[in-house]
C-alpha cells in the first residue's frame, strides 16, 4: 500500500535506506517520513526485510502397489499412498514496526507456529477385462480408505516493554498479551465402489458406476452414508452405418451422474472453540441440529467426438446440472442462546457447452497442429432457503437473499437472489441526482452520495476460449497459446484509493484538464475522487481479456549425436507474455484471496501479474 500511495513528486530512492540508527535506543529503527496514515503504511523495504514471515515445509510422500494376475482376464490390485507435511512458521516484526501490527509494543512482535498435515489413501480392486463373442466387459469392484489429519500448535505476542528489542523467543513476550493457539481435526472416508463397461461389436458401450461413502462428517446425522451412481451410453456411428468417406470417426454419447459431498465437519455435534483474548471457552454459535444430509449434484450430459477429413478432430458436449441440499445459516435471536442455525435447501442450476476443434498434419519434415477450445456456462439460482422450516423456532425462514461477502473497503456486495447467478455483485451507493437525472452539485454543498442499490454485473465469465498453434521442422518446434476470457466484471479498490490520493495517472489527467465536468461546471479532481472513493459503481470494469498465454521454442538434437542411445531436447518457454486486450487497470485473472473463488477479479493492492521465462532440458533414455 505504501508503495502504491508514495507521493509521485518525492524521491523514492531516499527511503531505500529504510532504517536509521537510534542513539537513544541503541537499535536501528524504521525510516518512513510519509507516516503511517489510516492504512498502517510502513516503508516498503522495511516490510520486506524487517517484517519477516518465514515458512519452512518438509514434505514426505511414499506410495506402494501390488497386483496379482489370477486369470488372463482377472486380476486383483492394492495401492497405498502416504503424504505427510511438517510446517514451521515464524513471524518476526522488528521494533518500530506499526503498533497496530505489534499489538502496541515498541519492542517488536513474535509468532511461531508448527503444523502437521498427514493424508493416507489406500484401496483394493478386483479388475475384469474379458471378451465373450461380440461383447467386451471391463469392470472393477473395490474399496478404499481416505484419512486426513491436521494439527497446529502456536504461540504469538508482543515483546514486553522491559524486554530486549528484536530478541525473538517465547520467553520474552508480554505475559498479559501473549496467546497460545492449538487447532486440530481429523476426517476419514470409507468407500466401496464398482464400475462396469459393456461393449457390443465395438459400436455400442454401456457404462455403469456406483459408489457409497461413509464420511466422518456425517456422524450423528440420520444418514450415515451416501450413494452416488452414474450411467452412460455411447455409440460409434461409423461402426454402425456407412457414412461419407470424409467422416473417419463419429461417436455420440450421453450420461447421467449423481455426486454427493459431505457438509463441513462439526455441524451435527457440539464443539467449542477457545477465546485466546478472554482465555476462556466460547459458547456454541451454531444451533445443534442432526437432520442434515449430504449435498447432491445431478448432471446430464450429451456429446459427440469426430474425426473428419483424416486430420480434423471435433469434440463437443452440452451439460445440465442441479446442486441441492446446500448448507445455509439462518440468524437466530439472542434469547435462543445461539447466533445461527444450519439449514439445508437451495437449488443451483448450471448449464454449459464445451467444444474443441483441432487439426494436425505432417508434410515430410514439416508439421503443423492447431487446436481451438471454447467453454460456455450459464449459472442460475433457482432456490435459496426462503420458507424452509426452522427447527429452532418452529417457523419458516425468511431468506429472500443471501450475501456471503463484501469486497474490501468498497460498497460492493455479492448477493444471491432467486433468478440471479452465483456471481451477481451489487453496489450500495451512487452520486446523488435530482429528479431530472442530473448529478447534484449545489453551491456550498458540493457533491453528495446517496444509498441506492445498483446491479454491477457478474464476476463469472460468459465464456472462455483458447487457441494453440504448433510448428515443427527437423527437430525445431515452435508453439504458442492464446487465451481469452469474455464477459464478467472486476472491481478495483486499488484504483479507488490511488485516485483519491491523487497519485494515479487518471487523477493527473483530470487535474491537467481542470477537473471533472459535472453538468455545466467542473469539480476539482480531489473533490470528485475523494467523494466517490470506495464506490464500486465507479470502479467496475469489464473482465474481458485476450493474451498470449505461452510461447515456446525447442530443439530435439539428433540421436545419432549420442550413438542412438540418448534423446535430448532443449527449449525456451515464456508465459503471460503479451496482454493483447484488457480494459481493466489490472490483470482480471488475478485474485486477492485463495480462500474463496468469489474474490476472483477483486483488486485490493495486489502485485501486478508477471511474465515468466524458463529454460528446460529433457533427456530420453
Amino acid at each position: 500500500v505504501s508503495a502504491y500511495l508514495f507521493p509521485r513528486g518525492d524521491d523514492f530512492s531516499i527511503v531505500k535506506n529504510f532504517e536509521r540508527w537510534d542513539e537513544a535506543r541503541k537499535i536501528s529503527v524504521q525510516f518512513w517520513p510519509q507516516g503511517e496514515g489510516d492504512l498502517r503504511m510502513q516503508n516498503p523495504y522495511w516490510i520486506a526485510y524487517r517484517n519477516l514471515r518465514l515458512n519452512n515445509k518438509k514434505r514426505y510422500m511414499a506410495s506402494a502397489g501390488l497386483s496379482y494376475q489370477i486369470l488372463d482376464w482377472l486380476n486383483v490390485a492394492g495401492r497405498v499412498r502416504i503424504d505427510n507435511t511438517h510446517s514451521e512458521y515464524e513471524g518476526k516484526l522488528y521494533a518500530s514496526s506499526s503498533n497496530t501490527l505489534t499489538d502496541g509494543s515498541s519492542q517488536g512482535h513474535y509468532t511461531v507456529n508448527n503444523g502437521q498435515y498427514s493424508q493416507t489413501y489406500a484401496d483394493v480392486l478386483v479388475n475384469i477385462n474379458k471378451r465373450i463373442q461380440d461383447f467386451t466387459i471391463v469392470a472393477n469392484i473395490g474399496a478404499s480408505y481416505s484419512g486426513v489429519t491436521s494439527k497446529e500448535l502456536g504461540y504469538a505476542g508482543p515483546i514486553r516493554e522491559t524486554g530486549i528489542p528484536n530478541l525473538f523467543n517465547v520467553y520474552d513476550l508480554d505475559n498479559a498479551k501473549k496467546r497460545a493457539t492449538q487447532v486440530g481435526w481429523r476426517e476419514a472416508t470409507e468407500s466401496i465402489f464398482a464400475s462396469a463397461e459393456v461393449g457390443w461389436k465395438s459400436m455400442l458401450y454401456l457404462t455403469v458406476t456406483g459408489r457409497n461413502d461413509w464420511a466422518s462428517q456425517l456422524t450423528h446425522s440420520p444418514q450415515a452414508s451416501f450413494f452416488y451412481p452414474s450411467v452412460g451410453l455411447s455409440a460409434v456411428i461409423t461402426e454402425m452405418l456407412k457414412l461419407p468417406d470424409w467422416v473417419d470417426y463419429l461417436k455420440v454419447r450421453g450420461s447421467f451422474s449423481s455426486v454427493g459431498n459431505p457438509y463441513p465437519r462439526f455441524l451435527t455435534y457440539p464443539t467449542y472453540s477457545y477465546d485466546a483474548n478472554k482465555q476462556d471457552w466460547k459458547s456454541q454459535t451454531n444451533y445443534p441440529i442432526g437432520k442434515l444430509y449430504p449435498e447432491r449434484t445431478d448432471s446430464w450430459e450429451v456429446g459427440l467426438d469426430a474425426t473428419l477429413f483424416k486430420d480434423f478432430k471435433l469434440s463437443g458436449s452440452f451439460y445440465y446440472a442441479n446442486t441441492y441440499n446446500q448448507t445455509f445459516y439462518a440468524d437466530l435471536s439472542l434469547s435462543s442462546g445461539y447466533s445461527n442455525i444450519p439449514i439445508q435447501s437451495g437449488n443451483i442450476m448450471n448449464e454449459g457447452l464445451e467444444m474443441s476443434l483441432g487439426y494436425n498434419k505432417q508434410w515430410k519434415d514439416f508439421s503443423f497442429n492447431t487446436n481451438y477450445t471454447l467453454t460456455w456456462n450459464k449459472n442460475r439460482v433457482k432456490r435459496l432457503a426462503d420458507g424452509v422450516y426452522n427447527y429452532a423456532t418452529g417457523q419458516p425462514i425468511q431468506m429472500p437473499e443471501l450475501s456471503p461477502l463484501t469486497y474490501g473497503h468498497t460498497d460492493a456486495r455479492l448477493i444471491l437472489r432467486v433468478g440471479g447467478s452465483m456471481g451477481d455483485v451489487y453496489g450500495q451507493r451512487l452520486l446523488k441526482r435530482d429528479l431530472n437525472g442530473y448529478i447534484l452539485n449545489e453551491e456550498g454543498v458540493g457533491l453528495a452520495m446517496e444509498n441506492k442499490e445498483t446491479y454491477l454485473g457478474s464476476i463469472l465469465p460468459k465464456m472462455n476460449m483458447g487457441w494453440s498453434l504448433g510448428f515443427g521442422y527437423k527437430g525445431v518446434n515452435l508453439g504458442m497459446t492464446f487465451t481469452g476470457r469474455f464477459g464478467g466484471i472486476v472491481i478495483s479498490e486499488t484504483q479507488s484509493v490511488l485516485d483519491a490520493a491523487g497519485v494515479s495517472k487518471v487523477s493527473a489527467d483530470v487535474r491537467d484538464a481542470g477537473g471533472v465536468q459535472i453538468n455545466q461546471s467542473k469539480v476539482s479532481a480531489q473533490t470528485y475522487y475523494q467523494t466517490i472513493q470506495g464506490t464500486a459503481a465507479y470502479y467496475t470494469y469489464s473482465a474481458t481479456n485476450v493474451r498470449l498465454g505461452e510461447l515456446s521454442l525447442s530443439y530435439t538434437l539428433p540421436k545419432k549425436w549420442f550413438d542412438n542411445k540418448v534423446g535430448m531436447t532443449v527449449g525456451l518457454v515464456g508465459k503471460n507474455l503479451w496482454m493483447i486486450y484488457c480494459k481493466a487497470p489490472f490483470d482480471p485473472e488475478l485474485t486477492t484471496s485463495a480462500a474463496s473463488n468469489f474474490y476472483q477479479g477483486f483488486d485490493a493492492y495486489m502485485l501486478p501479474s508477471t511474465r515468466n521465462f524458463g529454460f528446460n532440458v529433457k533427456f530420453q533414455f
